[in-house]
């Protein structure tokens, strides 16, 4: 307790010294008068205020002792509370020491893959590339298949009308002989439909779906006759382990040597069949329904090393096999009439 609390409590005891002092000098008697008390009431009187003030002061330095105690209390809590602030300013302090280090790591990881890559094209190539590729991606829809047993399988397709889809034989030949427990196809922005294949080529791996769903897009259909070796082109499908709605760039190497096929360096595997193959001007040129090996092996089989691997080394060198655009519209034109 501080000086000025003492120093009220000792005027409160004072006040009630004199009060009772002065309630003991005052004493009527039976007829109104004054009288003066006897000298042992006075002793009385005087010794139960002594005790009073007595008390009073051991209560005082009761309550001094009290508020001591809790003044040390606070100074121990607010020095706790500095030292955790101090505490908390070095661990924002650490955070933020991090977080730079790990921006500047971001950064050099970027630098080192950008010096690490290695560009068949140009950046102005891959942009128009890129930029047709975004806008296919809209005309592109997904197939998703369900069997018995828990198995499903998939397959790209995409809008050559408002209500018809172009894709491979293959890819829908399980629903068409019926073996397919289920089927749902998707658009770019998740929008699931039905459909249902209205025809399929026996001589080429072609197939038209109509479905109730209207196109997004429609993309421009130009003629394969005019492809030159080492264009550039494109295609948008769902290379399985890959992706979804996933844009390849490669160049086009040849028509196929038996059939009326192209060939084309463009990425491809397991998912990307019925994938529209375009130009950079986003026109549609082929229909992408098999990838195989660009050299084939000739003479007597050579044994392999012996011994377990884990992993096939990843083939690089091959070609992607596509359906020209110009069969894909003879066999549209004769089922649709159009």
């Amino acid at each position: 307790m501080d000086s000025i609390s003492r120093r009220r409590l000792l005027e409160l005891a004072s006040v009630g010294i004199v009060t009772g002092t002065a309630g003991c000098s005052n004493i009527l008697g039976s007829s109104g008068s004054t009288t003066a008390p006897s000298s042992n009431t006075s002793g009385e009187s005087r010794a139960e205020l002594q005790n009073r003030i007595a008390e009073l002061q051991s209560r005082v330095e009761s309550l001094q002792g009290e508020v001591s105690s809790k003044d040390e209390e606070i100074v121990s809590l607010n020095q706790d509370m500095e030292e955790l602030q101090e505490r908390s300013n070095e661990k924002n302090q650490t955070i933020e020491s991090l977080r730079s280090d790990l921006n500047d790591a971001e950064v050099r990881i970027d630098e080192l893959e950008a010096q690490s890559v290695e560009y068949q094209y140009s950046a102005e190539v891959r942009q128009s590339a890129t930029d047709a590729g975004r806008k296919l991606r809209e005309a592109v829809v997904a197939f998703d298949f369900e069997y018995d047993g828990n198995f499903s399988s998939g397959g790209t397709g995409w809008f050559i009308d408002q209500n018809h889809i172009i894709t491979n034989r293959h890819v829908v030949q399980d629903l068409v002989d019926g073996n397919v427990t289920s089927k749902t196809g998707y658009l770019l922005d998740g929008t699931e439909f039905d459909f249902s294949v209205s025809h399929t080529a026996e001589d080429d791996d072609i197939a038209l779906v109509e479905t109730d769903v209207t196109a997004p897009y429609i993309p421009p259909l130009g003629t394969a006759s005019s492809l030159t070796a080492g264009q550039p082109l494109v295609q948008v499908g769902h290379p399985a382990m890959i992706g979804k709605w996933v844009i390849s760039l490669g160049e086009f190497i040849q028509d196929q040597e038996f059939g009326n096929g192209l060939h084309t360096e463009i990425p491809s595997t397991s998912g990307n069949s019925g994938s529209p193959l375009i130009t950079l001007d986003g026109t549609v040129v082929g229909l992408t329904y098999a990838s195989t090996k660009r050299d084939f092996d000739r003479g007597p089989p050579t044994p392999s090393e012996e011994g377990a691997v884990e992993e096939y080394p990843y083939q690089e060198v091959q070609y992607a096999i596509h359906e020209r655009i110009d069969t894909v519209l003879d066999y549209y034109e004769q089922w649709t009439g159009k």
